[in-house]
């Protein structure tokens, strides 16, 4: 049964596409369950969906390419509220063995905006947990999820690509320098707490800003990062007030709507008195207003923004891509493999419990002959050549109808198999 990949990516859409078509992880349970429920051909479901993606990876039988491709973007349209036009450019398929490199390629962080980022390794393996947790997952997508982590760990662990990579995170301190050029003099604000924010807070904390403090709307989850980085954590709904306060301000939450508006951020702006303002929009759907960027001094990133400082990292690894995709390779050729022996599994199994049906069913007629008080001698010569015979028969009967039929390539199979000379 073939595998299918099909979504979007930072490559085929824009970030507001992006962010109206992902789907939260307090949704993914149910969206699952309604992607299995909306056609039986659909025999397993993972759905991946970060900042940067949203991927459907199935199993699916029964169907061609494009009938399946035509469901999922028809499925996808009508789950997110989005038209057919606006996804049918920006969506892509793979199939079979194609939709496994890809899907080995992604979670090897090969196909992410930055290269190598270690963050869609964890994302890639909580996709595959959520999936469990709704029974969307059999045997085959397990097995290429575990194929897809092992590629993963081995793309970090024998080459280059994983070392020494910039995360979105450390792009956006890279940035706030070019705008402030003594960090330490600054006062970041975060909003969210998931881990991006974590690995945020860290990273300007090692820039040695003057002050981090975190708000969220759960303000244990802000308290619990703030504590590794001696900040100050808040509710979310109390930043608003404070805003002017802070020179940077990096968000990432799960918010489906915006958490920071225009009318906010102007307000700021003037208590400020036009200091400039340093404003990182890392989530999907986006965080704060696009109108933002039209107020002076306030320079408004988002992730799309930061693709400049990730490309010149990038151009220093790019060596090892080659290796890193000759490892992907490698994977998608195991798990080949691996498909191809348990599809033959059952007849394998089945072909070994006729044997063994034989092999009973003789020994029970040889052990009667014995109570019966037949020569042993005979009694074993008789189990040996009925145990021969039965098992000479199918083969021999293949061979003479191979010859009949002057099949040459089955003769020379059953001649291999059988080495027959």
């Amino acid at each position: 049964m073939p595998i299918i990949a099909f979504g979007l990516n930072h490559r085929s859409a824009g970030i507001d596409l992006r962010g109206r078509a992902s789907i939260l992880p307090n949704d993914l349970h149910d969206a699952l369950k309604a992607l299995r429920n909306s056609a039986s051909f659909i025999r397993e479901a993972i759905i991946l969906s970060t900042c940067n993606r949203t991927e459907i990876h199935a199993q699916v039988r029964n169907i061609s390419e494009p009938e399946a491709r035509q469901h999922l973007l028809c499925w996808l349209a009508d789950f997110r509220d989005l038209t057919l036009s606006e996804l049918e450019s920006a969506t892509y398929c793979h199939w079979e063995l194609g939709a496994v490199k890809h899907i080995l390629s992604v979670a090897s962080g090969l196909d992410s905006q930055v290269i190598g980022e270690p963050q869609i390794f964890g994302q890639f393996k909580s996709a595959f947990d959520s999936a469990v947790q709704a029974n969307s997952v059999e045997t085959d997508l397990t097995d290429l999820v575990m194929a897809g982590i092992k590629t993963g760990k081995r793309v970090r662990t024998d080459t280059e690509i994983g070392r020494n990579s910039i995360s979105i995170a450390q792009a956006a301190v890279i940035m706030a320098r070019q705008i402030f050029s003594n960090l330490n003099q600054t006062n970041v604000l975060l909003l969210g707490a998931g881990e991006t924010i974590c690995l945020v807070s860290k990273h300007m904390k090692t820039a040695n800003v003057r002050t981090i403090a975190v708000a969220n709307r759960t303000v244990a989850h802000a308290t619990r990062i703030a504590e590794l980085i001696d900040g100050e954590a808040m509710a979310l709904s109390e930043f608003g007030s404070r805003l002017h306060e802070y020179d940077i301000v990096i968000s990432s939450t799960n918010s489906p709507s915006s958490v920071l508006s225009k009318d906010v951020v102007a307000h700021a702006c003037s208590q400020r008195r036009y200091r400039p303002m340093f404003i990182v929009d890392l989530a999907v759907p986006r965080d704060v207003e696009a109108t933002v960027s039209e107020l002076s001094n306030v320079y408004l990133y988002t992730i799309d923004n930061l693709t400049s400082v990730i490309e010149e990292n990038m151009r220093l690894r790019l060596d090892s891509l080659a290796q890193a995709n000759s490892i992907v390779d490698e994977g998608v050729r195991r798990y080949e493999e691996q498909h191809k022996v348990r599809q033959v599994s059952g007849l394998v199994k089945n072909f070994r419990n006729s044997v063994a049906s034989m092999r009973k069913h003789e020994i029970e007629k040889a052990h009667a002959r014995l109570q019966a008080g037949d020569d042993p001698h005979v009694v074993v010569d008789r189990l040996g050549e009925a145990l021969a015979h039965k098992f000479a028969h199918n083969p021999t009967v293949a061979l003479r109808n191979a010859s009949k039929s002057d099949d040459r390539r089955l003769l020379e199979l059953l001649s291999e198999v059988f080495e027959i000379e």
